[in-house]
């Protein structure tokens, strides 16, 4: 009886298995004839040193996490405490390896917390261009800005165009102005150097151009007591110079300078003649020939000054030349203040007329008649037609006129206004003073220098295409 007793208690506490997760109580449910039967299942010692189970460990509101452990190689046997036993359907297969799931981060679910909206995207502003803006006003420059690209092209047309056409004017072409100073093809440098004697400077003239008699120019030097007083240096000469003025020349005393100022140079180009050679400042001579209007009050400068030879002390040379030129301009027409034309249309009004004349032609027979040619289209109420005063206004010489300056409405342009420039436009030499002083009294209106390098008149328009189409 004590027996069987100890028998069922010992059956019903089975003891505890070994290597159990849960501290609970293992139990196998065996079907016999259709009962389940409750039997406890003893654990056998297992035979591997190391393994691993995997156990499941259910939690509340989470998901199942799968834990790997680590079984101890040996554990002590302890007796379980009598808790139920899991029901077990079926027998535990051995465990086999599983990779870990990865974790993933869960936010806590907060069930009162209302979800937040996401706000949607800005759209990038795009502001519009200029111009298409509302309440925007273009500038005027930007509303022509292609009419005067069209102008500006049309106007390089045309100035390509009538680069290589020379136009003719009302009066014809011009002839070149005065030559240059000092020009090539009449000055020349001459070096004296220390020990030459009057005979072997009288030799070198002959050989550079400058005489055709070296003995004749050596007798004046004797005669003349010049021949120990040449003096040596660097000398700027005139092909075809008189004896006298080869003397006066060379022998000059220390400190004076011959300046030549040929007939048709302006006040800028003698300026930048004293610049080159040193005797002077650039702008010095302008500055003495301003000097000179404003102290004797003169309308202009440019007419006013006489061209020709002029010494001058070098260490003055600017100023001391723009006095001399204009003390003989004022020379030249001192006897000539009581004529007809000074008391018609003013001295300075001449004189004006006078550069025009020098401009036109260098020949001195042609000058009386083109100053009757100005005269007379004065009188009558038309435009000059000359086109050296806009040459003068353009300081361009050689190169063809612009149309646009042609057309355009200037003080100095003749072509189109009736009456005088301003001002002169070149130093006038006395032949020119003269002819516009005594012009000749002729029908002529229209003159043009022809091809054949004569002066060809006429009365009319009509002749004086004739002219252009015989002569040109």
């Amino acid at each position: 009886m004590n027996e069987n007793n100890d028998t069922n208690n010992k059956q019903e506490k089975p003891p505890k298995a070994k290597g159990s997760a849960n501290s609970s109580r293992l139990t196998l449910d065996i079907v016999d004839d259709g009962k389940n039967v409750k039997t406890p299942v003893r654990r056998v010692k297992p035979t591997v040193s190391v393994s691993k189970m995997q156990v499941t460990i259910p939690e509340s509101g989470v998901k199942t996490k799968k834990i790997e452990e680590r079984q101890p190689e040996k554990q002590e046997q302890k007796p379980a405490k009598e808790t139920p036993a899991p029901t077990v359907k079926k027998p535990a297969l051995p465990a086999t390896r599983k990779k870990p799931a990865p974790k993933t981060k869960q936010a806590p679910a907060s069930p009162t917390k209302k979800p937040v909206r996401k706000a949607p995207p800005k759209k990038k502003v795009v502001p519009p261009t200029i111009g298409k803006r509302k309440g925007y006003t273009p500038t005027v420059a930007y509303r022509l800005r292609f009419p005067i690209f069209l102008v500006a092209f049309l106007v390089c047309l045309f100035a390509l165009f009538f680069a290589f056409h020379k136009g003719v004017g009302l009066l014809g072409s011009y002839s070149k102005p005065g030559k240059p100073l000092f020009a090539k093809d009449d000055r020349v440098e001459v070096t004296i150097e220390a020990g030459m004697s009057a005979r072997s400077v009288s030799v070198l003239l002959k050989d550079l151009g400058i005489v055709d008699d070296p003995e004749g120019l050596l007798s004046y030097f004797v005669e003349q007591n010049l021949a120990t007083t040449i003096r040596t240096g660097i000398f700027m000469m005139e092909k075809g110079m008189s004896f006298a003025a080869i003397g006066e020349r060379l022998t000059l005393r220390t400190g004076e300078l011959t300046i030549v100022v040929n007939p048709a140079n302006t006040l800028a180009t003698i300026d930048s003649f004293l610049d080159a050679r040193g005797y002077a400042r650039r702008g010095e001579f302008l500055k003495a020939a301003e000097r000179l209007q404003n102290e004797h009050s003169l309308s202009f400068a440019e007419g006013w000054l006489l061209s020709g030879e002029y010494v001058v002390p070098q260490e003055s040379a600017a100023s001391s030349l723009a006095m001399a030129m204009f003390s003989a301009m004022l020379e030249s027409t001192r006897a000539h203040l009581g004529s007809d034309k000074v008391a018609q249309w003013g001295l300075e009004q001449v004189l004006i007329i006078a550069s025009m004349i020098q401009a036109e032609t260098q020949n001195q027979s042609e000058m009386p008649f083109i100053a009757s040619v100005i005269y007379n289209r004065l009188e009558a109420g038309e435009p000059l037609g000359i086109d050296a005063t806009t040459r003068y206004e353009l300081n361009d010489w050689k190169n063809p006129i612009p149309l646009e300056a042609l057309e355009t409405q200037t003080p100095y342009n003749t072509r189109r206004k009736v009456g005088l420039p301003p001002s002169g436009i070149c130093c006038p030499s006395k032949a020119a003073v003269e002819a516009a002083l005594s012009p000749l009294k002729t029908p002529y209106f229209y003159y043009l220098h022809g091809l054949d390098k004569q002066l060809h008149l006429a009365t009319t328009y009509e002749g004086h295409k004739e002219n252009i189409k015989a002569y040109r």
